[in-house]
């Protein structure tokens, strides 16, 4: 595979001007069809926290961009893979990013106890589509099933009452009230560990010695080996590329999208591979991406926990890697609807329990 981007380490000081421009020369620019330049420079000024010395330099090298001298707009995802790599340490994605993965500092044995929930899921019109009355609307939202990592759900309520139904793999709705689901869940985990070498050469060739993690859009993210090409490796991706490879392998494999937990409530993929002992390993190489380039003093363990072992930071869902885990459907159209995901960490704890255990095979 050609790997565009070179390899990115941590830098040990904040870097100035010299470490933007190398992000750039390395940024995966989000392709025409899927680019939205919306962010106006003020307030790409504001998420990069650069001043505008740097990002005028940053337009005379090349940062793609709309609008006109002095007024331009940008592709936020190219900002914010910008930013990520930039090593200033001061712009919003970095911030923000050190903050998020701050439960990486843990020791992994954290990641394996039950954790109750909070979750609320909302689903409204796309804003292109939020107008007129259509002539059928219908919704759908991945059904959680935290029992499948060791879990249980407590309770869940979905609406709009009389028209949403619960199913094995969506709620769905139809009609011009959206879509909502709220209740209380707890996830967890179980240490594990990869036994067959073969299994473990493939699940960790992807890792942050070569590849970059980056925000983009869905689509692009299913084009795996043009984004793997170009050294970023996001979670949809790498696991599709991986679940490819396991499976040539003779491995029983598949995605799994779902949550994580606390996590800016951000929608997630990983693989889930069945080793020579017939467990199912879960492997999550955008994880560990993050926990070396991002996450500020990450225990020395926890990639291994991301190669092998169920995790309660994931809530899990039936769809793969390449199915999005909410649709808004007008007229026959598909397009992605605005959400309101919230999911907190419980006040209440609950103690251990005897369950039923998590899943031994993949569910393929």
């Amino acid at each position: 595979m050609n790997i565009e981007a070179k390899p990115w380490t941590r830098p040990a000081a904040p870097r100035g001007l010299e470490g933007w421009l190398d992000s750039l020369r390395d940024l995966l620019v989000i392709p025409p069809e899927l680019r939205d330049e919306w962010v106006e420079r003020d307030a790409a000024l504001e998420l990069l926290q650069c001043g505008p010395e740097i990002l005028d330099e940053l337009l005379r090298a090349g940062l793609p961009h709309g609008g006109t001298p002095g007024a331009e707009r940008f592709d936020r995802f190219d900002l914010v893979n910008l930013a990520l790599y930039s090593g200033s340490g001061t712009s919003v994605p970095e911030k923000t990013m050190r903050y998020a993965l701050r439960w990486m500092h843990a020791d992994p044995e954290a990641l394996f106890r039950p954790q109750r929930w909070n979750y609320s899921v909302a689903l409204t019109p796309p804003a292109a589509h939020g107008e007129g009355e259509p002539e059928r609307t219908d919704w759908n939202l991945a059904t959680p099933h935290p029992e499948l990592s060791g879990g249980w759900t407590e309770s869940l309520s979905i609406g709009p009452a009389g028209a949403a139904t619960l199913g094995e793999k969506d709620i769905t709705a139809s009609g011009t009230s959206g879509l909502t689901a709220s209740g209380v869940l707890v996830t967890s985990g179980e240490r594990r560990e990869i036994v067959s070498e073969k299994l473990r050469a493939i699940v960790t060739s992807y890792g942050p010695d070569r590849f970059r993690w980056g925000r983009m859009p869905e689509e692009l993210q299913w084009r795996k080996d043009e984004v793997l090409a170009q050294g970023y490796a996001p979670c949809i991706s790498v696991c599709l590329e991986l679940a490819e490879r396991c499976r040539e392998a003779g491995f029983e494999a598949r995605t799994r999208r779902g949550w994580i937990m606390g996590m800016l409530d951000l929608a997630h993929s990983w693989l889930e591979v069945v080793d020579e002992d017939g467990l199912v390993k879960n492997v999550d190489p955008a994880f560990v991406i993050l926990a070396d380039h991002h996450a500020e003093a990450p225990h020395p363990d926890i990639a291994q926990a991301f190669t092998g072992s169920l995790l309660n930071r994931l809530l899990p869902t039936e769809h793969h890697a390449d199915e999005p885990v909410n649709g808004y459907r007008r007229g026959g159209l598909f397009a992605h609807p605005r959400h309101q995901t919230d999911i907190q960490l419980s006040a209440e704890q609950p103690a251990p329990r005897e369950t039923a255990g998590a899943g031994n095979g993949s569910g393929n």
